[in-house]
């Protein structure tokens, strides 16, 4: 599968090879471990396809380029689920389960919500502050996009009951675990996501080079809290959102 989608462009050569190790932690967990983590994959890359022409010139100018996965993205999404649900079949608890799986859930909201909110959002607004935001600028948000991550979240929820890695009881709380966790990224992108801005136009970007040909500068944010490390942060609070909507 990872050497698949490296030929479609979907990873890179890193992101290959991280796929393999975060795939190969997933089944040893279970094979329904596994085909649950393919199935967010395939249909987090496809999503990611619809409409790309028209999302990148709605980015041009916030986003850099898109690019095949790297393994710092692959690890970022996908590391917390498989670590949880190689855990939850090693010790046999159910809280590691639906940690797993509030993780993913979290990871398939984020990606959903970006994308469906690029496709066919209008100008985003600031989940802290209301304001109009650059289109594709961490933190910001529009109703589609909402609604898309919340879909997303469903999916790898309904996906888990199908593939009898969950109870139907527990539905809703993978749902809004995810939910949370897709949340939880637009509010620390907001806030602490590193951003930058380019002197010549004014305007807050996530690119090195702004698309002016100017270098832009660090003016906000943790310059260690990257899009990456903001996206790892979300697994954790998806899983760890799963947990707290469980306990008794």
């Amino acid at each position: 599968m990872a050497s698949l989608a490296c030929r479609a462009h979907a990873l890179s050569k890193s992101g290959a090879i991280a796929a393999v190790l975060v795939g190969a932690t997933s089944a040893a967990a279970g094979w329904a471990w596994a085909v649950l983590l393919i199935g967010w994959f395939v249909a987090s890359s496809a999503l990611t396809r619809v409409g790309a022409a028209a999302k990148h010139a709605r980015t041009a100018a916030t986003l850099p380029a898109t690019s095949a996965r790297t393994a710092t993205q692959v690890v970022a999404n996908g590391g917390v689920y498989a670590i949880a649900a190689l855990a939850a079949t090693l010790s046999g608890t159910a809280w590691c389960s639906v940690a797993a799986l509030g993780a993913l859930a979290a990871a398939a909201a984020d990606t959903w919500a970006t994308e469906i909110g690029l496709l066919v959002g209008r100008a985003p607004r600031s989940i802290i502050g209301g304001g109009p935001m650059e289109p594709g600028l961490s933190g910001g948000v529009t109703w589609p996009g909402t609604i898309g991550g919340a879909a997303g979240a469903l999916a790898v929820a309904g996906a888990a009951v199908a593939l009898q890695l969950a109870t139907p009881a527990v539905l809703m709380a993978i749902t809004g675990a995810g939910i949370v966790g897709g949340l939880g990224d637009s509010l620390l992108g907001a806030t602490v996501q590193a951003k930058r801005r380019c002197a010549r136009c004014a305007r807050w970007t996530e690119r090195a080079t702004h698309d002016c040909g100017v270098a832009t500068e660090h003016g906000r944010g943790w310059r260690w809290m990257t899009n990456d490390t903001v996206n790892l942060c979300a697994t954790f609070i998806g899983a760890t959102a799963a947990i707290f909507f469980l306990i008794p």
